[in-house]
């Protein structure tokens, strides 16, 4: 009889039966046959996919090798989702691949026979099985019986096939290739990346440039509002942000890129300022309050110096000049030609107007004055939108200034980058000061360049100070001063040019600042301070100095005593501190300063703060 067989197949190595098809189930034998090599499969199945997750295993630890060691040479921010996504992958690519190895029952007739020492009983059955004999031939009937027989005798040799014979096992190639990979892994997981630093500075520099391009949009939004013209410079600024803006979130990891766009349109910004723009701020502000005083005759009019309003005044003036006396005139005339050096520290043609209003009310000529009157007015204004120009420009500098530092923070936060970090910068200052019935000024902090690998620089700083304090008290005192002042003043009077103001000494219970250079973060006492507001004016307020022309004199000394009163003057200090805090961040703002001396305003008032909080 035949074999069915036959060895040597062309899909398979030489010496590999061929896998016999599932039979059908013709008669009880051949389904109690299938049924009792499904109960095989099942368990073939298993040992095929522990196999395959062996092999997924060593494949999975292998490619997290890989990936972390590339992540070693070169900073890849997706290595994370990478690394969770290889196991997910191969969960994947496992299922498929199980799924593909589900054993026919032919396969698993073989794998039985191999497997329990069958000798092909259970392959040859399902063959035989399979074969469709000559009905006719002279061998049916012995093949039918040779058929039968054989059926018989793989259904007892199936039933006693232990049930442990394809039981899962370790596959010993891929588990010592999922050994050597962990191994290699562990380390790798463990020892901190060189590359993470590299990875969040990278991050910290695109979230950083995403953000400065939102407060550069903000800007470019409030610069647009209060451009009056599309030949505003802040118009024209406003443009250049929002290009900047783009540029920014077009490309945020370009740190040095980014950093000199920035660098270029705070240079531009920069070049338009005006140095002496808040003392020109000033002087308008003074040069308002003396014109509406002068046009109204009220001495307490306009106090903060509003050049709208005096430029209100002036046109109500203008109005009643037709029906003014030639004695008010001479009067206006001279109280206009007090204020001619506010007008030309002003500026914006202010000091030609009221050198016309005070020739025309000189020669008594009431329609030039008038007309030179609302000529002054504009150009007060004109005077006002230059300062609010310059400021607005000032303010987008700074915060231009800031965003850049911002940036190049953002790019410091990851850590040193790869190379030998330089030395910090040191530098040595010196100072001494000196006062007379004032604290005496400490000497000012080093500044030191940065290392050359980028660190930032480190300064120190030494003082001296010596200072002599005034202060009333309970109790006598005496003093003495002297001082030396000279003055000038046109017709009426004006504001003193005294070069030197006076110097005096003096002796007696103080009760003042008299240690000035204590530092801030451990005073003797600091419950109460000496603000005279009501002489001297809030912080912001206008300041100015009123008086008559003429020489200065000496001051004669003198000595007296008394009994001390109450120095009104004295406040508390936690009341007064947000004043002068305000004040300074104002300043900051309106003004284009260096970088550190913002830095070294803002931990000045930090160091000062009564609530114990930051300010910012």
């Amino acid at each position: 009889m035949r074999n069915p067989l036959t060895h040597g197949a062309a899909d398979g190595p030489p010496g590999r039966p061929l896998t016999p098809p599932d039979p059908v189930p013709a008669d009880a034998e051949l389904r109690a046959i299938r049924s009792g090599l499904r109960r095989q499969r099942g368990r073939l199945w298993l040992r095929r996919a522990v196999r395959r997750a062996w092999w997924g295993l060593a494949a999975v630890l292998a490619a997290e090798v890989v990936l972390l060691a590339v992540a070693r040479l070169l900073p890849l921010e997706a290595a994370p989702t990478i690394a969770a996504a290889i196991p997910t992958l191969a969960i994947g690519a496992l299922l498929v691949a199980v799924a593909r190895a589900r054993p026919t029952l032919g396969e698993t007739a073989l794998a039985a026979d191999a497997e329990a020492g069958l000798a092909d009983r259970l392959g040859s059955a399902l063959a035989f099985a399979a074969e469709m004999p000559d009905a006719g031939g002279p061998d049916a009937v012995a093949h039918a019986a040779f058929v039968a027989r054989q059926r018989r005798d793989a259904l007892e040799v199936l039933a006693v096939v232990p049930p442990g014979t394809f039981r899962p096992r370790v596959a010993h190639r891929p588990a010592l290739l999922a050994l050597l990979a962990a191994s290699l892994l562990v380390p790798l997981v463990l020892v901190a990346n060189p590359m993470d630093q590299r990875i969040a500075r990278d991050r910290a520099v695109r979230e950083e440039a995403t953000q400065t391009a939102e407060r550069i949009d903000r800007l470019a939004d409030d610069l647009e509002r209060q451009g009056r013209s599309v030949a505003d410079p802040r118009t024209r600024l406003a443009r250049d942000l929002r290009d900047l803006a783009r540029s920014l979130r077009d490309d945020p990891g370009a740190l040095d890129a980014n950093l000199a766009r920035l660098g270029g349109v705070e240079a531009s910004v920069r070049e338009q300022l005006d140095p002496s723009n808040e003392e020109r701020a000033a002087a308008l502000a003074s040069l308002g309050r003396g014109l509406s005083r002068a046009a109204t005759g009220d001495a307490k009019a306009n106090p903060g110096g509003d050049p709208e309003k005096a430029q209100v005044d002036l046109d109500r003036r203008a109005d009643r000049l037709a029906d003014t006396p030639s004695e008010e005139l001479a009067r206006l005339g001279q109280s206009l030609a007090a204020l001619q050096g506010a007008a030309s520290q002003a500026g914006s043609g202010a000091d030609g107007a009221l050198r016309d209003a005070t020739s025309a009310l000189a020669r008594g000529d009431r329609a030039a004055a008038a007309e030179a009157l609302r000529g002054l007015g504009d150009a007060l204004r004109g005077a006002e939108d230059r300062v609010a120009t310059n400021r607005d420009l000032s303010g987008a500098a700074s915060r231009l200034q800031d965003a850049r530092r911002g940036l190049a923070d953002a790019g410091r936060r990851g850590g040193q980058t790869a190379g030998d970090p330089g030395q910090p910068g040191q530098g040595q200052g010196q100072g001494q000061g000196q006062g007379q019935g004032q604290p005496g000024a400490s000497g000012g902090p080093g500044q030191g360049g940065p290392g050359d690998s980028g660190n930032p620089g480190q300064g120190q700083g030494q003082g001296q100070g010596q200072g002599q304090g005034q202060g009333q008290g309970q109790g006598q005192g005496q003093g003495q001063g002297q001082g030396q002042g000279q003055g000038q003043g046109s017709i009426g009077g004006g504001g003193s040019n005294a070069r030197y103001l006076g110097s005096g000494t003096g002796s007696g219970a103080a009760r003042g600042p008299v240690n000035p250079n204590r530092p801030a973060g451990e005073p003797r006492d600091q419950s109460s301070v000496y603000a005279p507001f009501d002489r001297v004016g809030r912080p912001g307020d206008p300041t100015y100095v009123a008086g008559t022309g003429g020489d200065g004199g000496q001051v004669q000394p003198g000595s007296g005593t008394g009994t001390g009163t109450t120095n009104p003057a004295i406040v508390p200090y936690a009341d007064v501190f947000a004043d002068f805090y305000r004040y300074a961040q104002t300043t900051l703002d309106r003004s284009y300063v260096p970088i550190a001396v913002k830095d070294l305003v803002r931990d000045y008032f930090s160091a000062l703060d009564p609530t114990g909080q930051e300010t910012n």
